[in-house]
């Protein structure tokens, strides 16, 4: 059947085809009339990739389309997951709520499994939407405007919350972590600490014992280079005394006694001040940033040979720091990030309540009905065609069979039509020639 013969067959079963679109279009009003009213408030939240109250590096700025599509795509299961549904129950408090359950269109059966229902029934009305912006348009459709706008709002406080959540929990729990570690950590140090005071301790005062006239605080000592010089100016006394009287004299016996007595003078003399500057080198030893070896240098004047056991013990030392300051400085960036009161996304738009309905759209549906019913009378027309076919013009009378068309009958209300019409010539040259 070509577009014609279906013009044609149209024209005879019009009113087939109107009431097959008149009963389409009058079923899609009635339907539009009496289905329920449902109202769809909408929350744009706006969510950014950066964090200004985190010391870590954790979030960083998502340049790749694919890490920023799929970041938005995890907050989009976060907004819509039943852990924020059911903080919206929990904080709007729907289960006592008569006019929210009639608009969710919820029955309650006074049972434990009441809460998960109203999750189930928030999920099924709740959707959220992401586009290529930072922008997340969520949307919530029930029978009250006030109620949808109500609800849609409190999504996204709770997804805001949610996220707060999720970020300071896990940082709270390392902060803890850390603190239990540090207390370890600080243990190992002092006693590693303590060794290293030690050993260096026992190695100043033998220095000390072997050659304390090598000390700066000896060195220096009026008294005691006073001291030296009497003994020295006592010995060439001597050597004059033995060479004039003797060693048997008087005079050189006594002068030998004095010179005892300076030398154990002078002796005394350098071991104390040698304790003096050894005590000096254990407080600065104890000193909060001084080095141990440090101070022995500065007690002896000039750094001493490192030991393998001092050497050992100062390498444990540097070891403890180094793993205490950096578990220290991740105690504090966790710290620091578990007292964060703001999450990286905002409510950028808060939801307002719809002025009209968004189901349903009686202009869409006539649209849809007017569409459809052409489409149900075009077959109707089609499937009756075919099911009784006519004869409605020559071209049909030609098509169902081969004698030759000697004529037309139209109507004689049509001043134009003739009683015979010019054939094709395939069918003037069937026609037996005369005489």
């Amino acid at each position: 059947m070509n577009l014609r013969q279906f013009l044609r067959a149209l024209r005879a079963r019009c009113r087939v085809f109107f009431v097959a679109l008149a009963s389409v279009v009058l079923a899609a009003t009635l339907a539009s009339l009496v289905m329920p009213k449902s109202y769809r408030a909408t929350v744009s939240v706006l969510v950014d990739t950066k964090d200004e109250q985190s010391l870590s590096e954790a979030l960083r700025p998502l340049v790749l389309p694919q890490e920023r599509l799929s970041y938005l795509q995890t907050q989009e299961d976060i907004l819509t997951s039943p852990r924020v549904a059911r903080q919206v129950v929990q904080a709007l408090r729907l289960t006592q709520n008569p006019a929210a359950l009639a608009a969710l269109g919820v029955r309650l059966r006074n049972d434990r499994r009441d809460e998960d229902r109203l999750v189930e029934a928030l999920l099924h009305h709740f959707k959220a939407e992401t586009t290529q912006s930072s922008v997340i348009q969520a949307s919530f459709m029930c029978a009250d405007a006030r109620v949808a706008a109500t609800i849609a709002n409190a999504f996204a406080d709770a997804y805001v919350d949610t996220m707060l959540e999720l970020r300071v929990a896990p940082t709270r729990k390392a902060a803890t972590w850390f603190e239990e570690q540090l207390r370890g950590l600080r243990a190992n140090l002092e006693e590693a600490q303590a060794k290293l005071d030690a050993q260096t301790k026992l190695d100043a005062q033998a220095k000390l014992a072997q050659s304390p006239d090598r000390l700066p605080e000896v060195m220096n000592n009026a008294f005691i280079q006073q001291l030296k010089a009497d003994v020295l100016h006592g010995e060439a006394k001597l050597q004059e005394l033995a060479t004039q009287y003797g060693v048997n004299h008087p005079v050189y016996r006594r002068q030998v006694s004095e010179n005892q007595s300076l030398r154990a003078k002078l002796e005394a003399e350098m071991r104390k001040v040698a304790a003096g500057a050894a005590s000096s080198a254990e407080a600065a030893s104890a000193i909060p940033g001084g080095h141990p070896r440090d101070a022995q240098w500065r007690s002896v004047g000039s750094p001493p040979r490192t030991q393998p056991l001092e050497q050992v013990l100062t390498r444990n030392v540097e070891s403890a720091e180094r793993t205490y300051d950096t578990a220290m400085q991740r105690y504090v960036v966790s710290q620091v990030d578990s007292r964060a009161s703001q999450a990286n996304v905002a409510v950028l738009n808060p939801a307002v309540p719809p002025l009209a309905a968004f189901r349903p759209n009686i202009v869409l549906n006539l649209a849809l009905a007017l569409v459809s019913g052409i489409a149900l009378g075009g077959a109707l027309v089609i499937l009756l065609e075919t099911q009784d076919r006519r004869v409605r013009s020559a071209e049909d009378l030609l098509g169902v069979s081969r004698v030759p068309l000697l004529g037309v009958l139209s109507d004689e209300r049509r001043r134009r039509a003739r009683l015979l019409t010019g054939p094709p010539a395939t069918v003037l040259r069937a026609l037996p020639k005369p005489g």
